[in-house]
Parts: C-alpha cells; structure tokens; sequence
C-alpha cells in the first residue's frame, strides 16, 4: 500500500533519476556533440518533448482530481443514505427498530474502516466481509418485518433507504478500486526521463551543467508526480479523502449515557 513514506521515496527516486539522466545526457553530448548555435532542430526536438511531459502530466493530474473527487461524492451520499436509514429506522416497532440501530452502528463502523482502507484492496477485504454480513442481516430483518404487514407504509421507505445504502456500498468499492493504471504512470516517468536527458544534452553543447537549475528541475518534477500519486491513492498518503460524513453518522447512533444496551 502507498503510504505518505512510499510516496516520498517514490518521488525522491524520480527525482534521483531526472539527474542521472540529465548527466548521461550532458556527458554524452559534451564528449560526441560539436556545438552549434543554429541548430535548430535539436530545439524543436527538446521543446516537443516537454510539451508531451506537460500534456502526459496534465492529464494524470485531471484523471487523479477526477477520482479523488469521485470518492469525497461517493462518501458523502452514503453517509446521507446511512443516515436516512437510521432516521426511518426509529418508525419501526420498538423491538425491530432497537436491533436495526445497533446493526446499523456495526455497519457505520465497517464502512469507516473499508473507506479509511483506500485504494488497496487487501486492506478492504475484513472490511467488505463484515459489511457483507450486516447488510444481509438488515436485509433479512426488514423483509420479515415486511412479511407481518406489507401494506405498512413506513416499513416501504425503509426498504427503499436501506437498499440505497446497499448499492452505495457496491459505489464507494468501484470509486476506491478505480485508479490510474501502474502503465500510464511508467510511461510519463519514462517520458519526463527521457525528457530530462535531453534537457542535459543541450547542457552539454554549450559545455557547462547547470546543477543547482536542473536539480530544482528534477525536485518540481518529482513534487508533481508524487501529488499524482497521493491524489490518486488516498488515505495512505498526505491527501485524504475526509471520513467526517460518516464519522457524524456514527456519532448519532452512539447510544445515550445511561441508556438501556438494546436486545439482539
């Protein structure tokens, strides 16, 4: 799993290799390439490489934005249906509404551990099972109690809320799994890479290397590749999707101070 650490020496090697490309291609050039002023060519090669770097960076970033804000949605609408649910819930008869407001505490708290899980699914697996578990039981609790009197019409609209919250959990799974392709980020280091070395070459032809200039160089490109990647996969790293909506959920099932412990 990507963790804030992870993350970091993933961009500090990104940024350890722009400089080692960057001097292949600074000695390289100095050794076998005559300088030339008027070659223009080589200029429009090294510009037409970095526009591909900043379109190959700008689209990661959009489809990284895309899924983090994909996520925070998902989150914020399940909250809403738990909620509704627990609401509608309190209309059933007493001893059916106590056993789905405790079933429904347990579920709040798997879902907070699945969501808090992030994108590795290794991580969502104990969650996702218990989650399973206690929507089937909620499930089998309101069909029964449709069964004793299917014309009650509150116990309709919280089969409906409940099922909302069972699909929004298929949701909230389809938003954490969908990330950007391992391949795509290969190829954009490889791009910037490659990009990098040229960028060294034309060092080369004029015969001295900017170190202190290429380093902030190969630090801002390693800044924006690792953002990419906490975007992208979040809960690990330093960006994280907030889990409040379901936090102020789990805090209005929390049973009063010295309120009876309900029957199972």
């Amino acid at each position: 799993m990507l963790t804030a650490s992870n993350i970091g020496v993933m961009s500090f090697a990104v940024a350890v290799a722009i400089l080692v490309a960057g001097v292949i291609g600074y000695l390289l050039a100095k050794r076998w390439w005559k300088s030339d002023p008027n070659d223009a060519p080589f200029g429009v090669l090294q510009a037409s490489a970095f526009g591909m770097v900043g379109l190959l960076l700008g689209f990661s970033f959009s489809l990284a934005v895309a899924r983090f804000d994909q996520r925070r949605e998902v989150t914020v609408r399940e909250a809403n249906a738990i909620g509704t649910t627990v609401l509608r819930a309190e209309l059933l008869r007493s001893p059916v509404a106590g056993q789905m407001r405790e079933l429904l505490r347990e579920y709040v708290e798997a879902r907070i551990e699945y969501a808090a899980a992030g994108t590795h699914a290794g991580d969502r697996v104990g969650p996702g099972r218990r989650s399973d578990e206690l929507q089937r039981r909620m499930w089998a609790l309101a069909v029964s109690e449709s069964h004793r009197d299917p014309r009650l019409p509150i116990v309709a609209l919280f089969i409906t809320s409940l099922n909302e919250t069972i699909d929004l959990s298929s949701e909230q799974a389809a938003a954490l799994s969908a990330t950007i392709p391992p391949s795509v980020l290969v190829i954009v280091v490889i791009v910037v890479v490659i990009a990098s070395s040229l960028l060294g070459a034309n060092f080369g032809r004029v015969g001295r290397f900017g170190w202190v200039a290429f380093a902030l160089f190969a630090v801002m490109f390693a800044l924006v590749i690792g953002m990419i990647l906490d975007l992208d996969r979040p809960q690990g790293g330093l960006i994280k999707v907030s889990l409040e909506p379901l936090q102020a959920v789990q805090k209005l099932l929390e049973p009063a101070p010295g309120s009876p412990t309900p029957a199972p």
